[in-house]
């Protein structure tokens, strides 16, 4: 680091010196880029754009630090003014299709990404982007066929054969997608995080002989893998072992006492075992953990229904429209639990009447 500042300290005088020394501002911002001062990185680029604004470093290299910061739209500003420059480079159309499709504009990510395999149509990772961006909006069919043209292209990734797994099981197609988890498992033995996803896809297929021995497997090795723990119940659920499911729904809640996606399955399970009560702490659960969930709000108006307490599920209705106010099919069932619950007391007061 020492060397660093004398050299940064030399860069500036230089600068001082020669305004409009071009590779003295080069070498210093990427000094600070390498050691993280993007923000420092950024302004000395800046300064290089103020008398010479078409440097492409520099345009790509503010491209990449507004990417890296999550602003993509100064980052497609700057990869646009180098791709005009007319200096075809495939890893500017590429990171300008990358910052396009992160901006949800599909047919802007395309045109750059077909630009980049027009200029090397070998590489793999351009295909792999594309098969996002489709899969994305979705569109699962073109997703795996570009997805399938990078694994051609390069079967020694892990992520080329995950990715088209993804997309199998997202067409259902969940035992085709667990064979190539299973090829991932044979490139990267052992590894609990290829395990698990494998796992979850046998279990999907209902072969759950294999998925039981891959879950257990990864829980051996991590005892504290939350996330296994849970999906080791969703799979046991499926099997109708309701006391183990709750068992491992209850290990991942002990691991991690913030992890709202397991007391939300929990209380699923309790509410269709019909047992409310459980079910209705485990949503409150929840709510304290994110007061702001409108589902939650709106799971636990309905277990009250069941639960035939409707002053309560009227209250967690009209919680939730506050979150959500848009939800029209929400203020439906509020409007008809108000009317059910009005009905019914009405009913009463008439027997009461009766009576005396």
């Amino acid at each position: 680091m020492n060397n660093d500042n004398d050299k940064i300290k030399e860069l500036i005088q230089k600068i001082v010196k020669n305004p409009n020394d071009t590779e003295s501002y080069i070498q210093l911002s990427s000094i600070y880029f390498n050691n993280g001062d993007y923000e420092l990185a950024a302004n000395v680029y800046d300064g290089l754009l103020q008398f010479e604004p078409s440097n492409y470093i520099a345009l790509t290299n503010l491209g990449n630090i507004f990417y890296f910061r999550g602003d993509y739209i100064k980052a497609v500003n700057y990869y646009s003014r180098a791709a005009n420059l007319e200096i075809d480079n495939l890893t500017v159309y590429f990171n300008l299709g990358n910052a396009y499709a992160e901006l949800g504009e599909f047919k802007q990510a395309m045109s750059n990404y077909i630009k980049a395999l027009n200029l090397d149509k070998s590489n793999y990772q351009v295909y792999s982007a594309i098969g996002m961006l489709y899969q994305d909006r979705q569109n699962y069919k073109d997703a795996l066929m570009y997805y399938e043209r990078a694994l051609k292209l390069c079967d020694t990734i892990p992520d080329n054969y995950t990715n088209i797994a993804f997309v199998l099981m997202k067409m259902g197609e969940n035992l085709k997608a667990a064979s190539y988890f299973d090829k991932v498992c044979e490139m990267v033995p052992a590894n609990p995080f290829y395990m698990l996803y494998s796992a979850n896809a046998y279990s999907a297929a209902k072969i759950y002989d294999k998925a039981n021995a891959l879950f257990s497997a990864v829980i051996k090795k991590q005892p504290l893998n939350y996330q296994a723990h849970l999906c080791f119940g969703i799979s046991l659920y499926e099997q109708h072992n309701i006391d183990k499911a709750v068992e491992m729904y209850n290990n991942a809640i002990n691991i991690n006492p913030d992890f709202v996606n397991a007391y939300m399955l929990l209380g699923n399970l309790y509410c269709s075992e019909r047992n409310f009560e459980s079910a209705i702490n485990l949503y409150k659960k929840v709510i304290a953990l994110e007061p702001v969930n409108s589902n939650a709000y709106t799971i636990l108006g309905n277990t009250y229904v069941m639960f035939k307490d409707l002053r309560s599920a009227i209250s967690c209705y009209k919680q939730a429209i506050d979150i959500d106010s848009d939800n029209d099919e929400l203020k439906l069932i509020y409007i008809e639990i108000i009317q059910e619950f009005i009905k019914i007391r009405d009913g009463e007061t008439d027997k009461n009447a009766a009576f005396n």
